[in-house]
């Protein structure tokens, strides 16, 4: 690369830093010369880089792509993002928002009329087995390369052709001046003085904003102002490298501990700031909220992946626990100019303000029946998607609204997972209600036991594998689902009967043309949403031990039959699944889930002394999960005689390894064992004595 061309690389380099804007260049060829035009384009040893995915052979570090969370709370002058290694769309969203004024991103990819069919290595995450990948186009990319070359602001150097022509910019210059209190405008002014308020009066507070807005630095002025105060402050977050910014702007002595530390040992504090408060699971926030006053803050775009559960799961539950607590959101930016291009570009092309229009539709409407008759129900296809990126941002936007775990990779699993299928409600052209469905199963017999021992879990098939490993049904596996994986109405066409309409059309479209056995779901527990599916038609048949991190609810899988096949096993699983509820109630029974258990409706229970028999051999000799099996195991071990007499010590033991609802942490303190694996061999091993020992592994 020409010294001349390099010269004038750097003095336009130095005026978008005077702009305080930021610039999106594609290096699209082989990824060995698109690596070495990086490597002279961020030749700078003052700079501070990023490089994300593969490197060069020249002495350069890379970070694996799905390490991109450690960058957070960082900055930095120029980023390398290496899509060879696969474009990852959360870390492409959460690496964006590092770069400071004058920043570069350098987007290495392959030529961009090949990049849609080019083996992208993220592809695997959106299929269940890593073989079809192969071959498959991504129209997530084709979507993501039109949107490139219809920006002005991108500049594209295609291998073979020579360097874009660099433009001209504004020569007005973005003055950036920290104020006495070490604010950069009025916004973050404001914003402090809130803070230090409700800190003062031990107000909770949440402060919200988009990446880029100083609140991390914010909660670093904050934490300096307090502890001049003589208030005692500590700051949390995910991990130790996310609070960099706050750290840095506390001129004070500023004590860092790990969540689960403040828990365990819970320091003396009069205020607790938590940065990246999305990234931490909702029940751990809500037990922090309970023992400090606390000041939350985060993004709420979910790059993390829960961003939305801190919006739509933290945040009321939060009021219930401090009715008057309060909420803050920054939108001035304060690492770059608002005239800044690039932030503008990666939210189109990851839909991250994807929003959907309001209907002429509410409960108050008249006439409200009417309007509901005429709504469309349609399949959705993804060419319908490319086609119209207005109805792609609408049902994306609607999807949204649905799951507090949403993710920029959601978006690209839209466009690019070959087993999806989108139903769309419509009010003429706008959408109401959406439901986002997947299929899973068959499996072969050979995966089907794989999976049922334990020695198996491909990706995906979250169904037939959950019930047949967890669920203890044998056959899970053989039978075609179509999950629903999410179903939303939009707010302003609630409680009219659209979503359980939508449903009955699945049920009748799904029926009569896929041929598939079952419609299933997989939900966060709550009483509401057991009556709504049951109220559908759909029949429970598991209920997880544990509670998602984020939501704090137990998951509940429910199906409805399409097949004739499926009409017959059905109340079978049920009556199974009623057998091991009955035993959980009557072990150790969580109470968060009597409210649930109270709204189910359930067959009778009925047992197979075969089909416990096969439960309890397999958990002996395999990989079987000791939480999921210990109704048949007790049910097993109370009507068996060992072929190997077990001493008095281990009968005790065993009965209490056996008692369902039992976590094998608590075995492990009663009983002296060394931990979770101890438990679970001694299990094992106990069992073995009820069985010949098999010769085949």
């Amino acid at each position: 690369m020409a010294a001349v061309f390099l010269s004038e690389w750097q003095a336009w380099r130095q005026q978008l830093q005077l702009n305080g804007e930021r610039r999106l260049l594609v290096l699209a060829g082989s990824q060995t010369w698109a690596m070495a035009q990086a490597r002279q384009l961020g030749n700078d040893s003052h700079a501070r880089q990023l490089w994300l995915g593969q490197a060069d052979a020249a002495g350069q570090s890379g970070l694996p792509i799905n390490k991109f969370q450690t960058a957070l709370g960082q900055e930095y002058d120029s980023l390398v993002f290496n899509a060879h290694s696969g474009l990852h769309p959360d870390a492409l969203g959460a690496a964006a928002g590092t770069l400071i004024a004058g920043g570069i991103m350098l987007l290495l990819c392959p030529p961009l009329a090949d990049w849609p069919d080019y083996p992208d290595p993220d592809l695997v995450r959106y299929v269940a087995q890593p073989e079809q990948a192969k071959g498959l186009a991504s129209p997530f990319l084709r979507r993501f390369v039109r949107l490139l070359h219809q920006d002005d602001s991108v500049l594209i150097w295609q291998q073979g052709s020579p360097f874009p022509a660099l433009p001209t910019l504004s020569p007005l210059p973005w003055q950036q001046e920290r104020d006495r209190q070490g604010c950069l405008n009025i916004q973050q002014r404001n914003a402090l003085a809130h803070m230090l308020r409700c800190a003062r009066a031990r107000i909770p507070l949440v402060l919200t904003a988009d990446r880029g807005r100083g609140k991390s630095s914010l909660l670093g002025l904050a934490a300096h102002r307090l502890i001049q105060y003589g208030l005692r402050v500590l700051l949390t977050a995910p991990n130790q490298n996310a609070p960099a910014q706050a750290m840095r702007h506390c001129a004070s002595p500023l004590h860092f501990v790990a969540p689960d530390a403040l828990l365990a040992e819970q320091p003396a504090a009069d205020i607790l700031l938590i940065d990246e408060a999305a990234a931490i699971p909702v029940p751990m926030l809500l037990a922090l909220a309970k023992r400090y006053c606390c000041i939350f803050a985060s993004t709420e775009h979910g790059y993390e992946g829960t961003g939305l559960g801190f919006q739509l799961k933290f945040q009321p539950r939060l009021a219930c626990l401090s009715p008057g607590w309060r909420k803050l959101h920054l939108n001035t930016p304060a690492r770059w100019s608002p005239a800044d291009p690039l932030e503008p570009l990666v939210f189109r092309l990851l839909a991250l303000n994807a929003s959907p229009p309001a209907p002429a539709l509410s409960p108050s409407a008249n006439p409200i029946p009417t309007q509901v008759e005429r709504l469309d129900y349609r399949w959705v296809s993804r060419e319908a998607l490319l086609a119209d990126d207005a109805l792609l941002q609408q049902l994306f936007g609607l999807l949204t609204l649905a799951h507090y775990q949403t993710r920029p990779s959601d978006l690209r699993q839209l466009l690019d997972a070959p087993d999806l299928q989108l139903a769309v409600t419509f009010q003429a052209d706008i959408p109401v209600a959406v439901a986002l469905l997947i299929k899973e199963g068959p499996m072969s017999a050979e995966l089907s036991q794989g999976i049922w021992r334990g020695q198996r879990r491909p990706r995906g098939h979250l169904l037939p594998q959950s019930l047949a490993f967890h669920g203890g049904i044998t056959d899970a596996c053989q039978f075609t689902y179509h999950r629903v994986m999410r179903i939303v109405v939009h707010p302003h066409a609630q409680q009219l009967g659209i979503g359980s309409r939508l449903l009955r059309w699945l049920q009748l479209h799904l029926c009569e043309q896929s041929g598939g056995d079952f419609i299933g779901t997989s939900f966060g527990a709550s009483p509401q949403l057991v009556a709504f599916w049951q109220s559908n038609g759909f029949q429970a048949v598991r209920l997880g031990q544990s509670r998602d991190g984020v939501s704090g609810l137990h998951a509940m899988m429910m199906l409805w039959p399409c097949s004739v096949a499926a009409k017959q096993v059905l109340p079978l699983w049920q009556g199974q699944f009623s057998a091991n509820l009955q035993a959980y109630r009557k072990g150790v029974w969580p109470d968060e889930l009597t409210p649930v258990y109270q709204t189910l409706k359930l067959e009778p229970p009925a047992l197979t002394e075969q089909q416990d028999n096969r439960i309890a051999r397999d958990f002996a000799f395999y990989h079987r999960d000791l939480c999921s099996d210990q109704p048949a195991l007790s049910r097993f071990v109370a009507t068996q005689v060992p072929l190997r007499p077990l001493s008095a010590h281990q009968q005790q033991l065993l009965k209490a390894l056996l008692t369902p609802g039992v976590m094998p942490a608590q075995i492990a303190s009663l009983h002296g064992l060394s931990g979770h694996k101890a438990v679970i061999a001694q299990a094992r091993q106990l069992l073995q004595h009820f069985f010949v020992v098999p010769s085949e592994s």
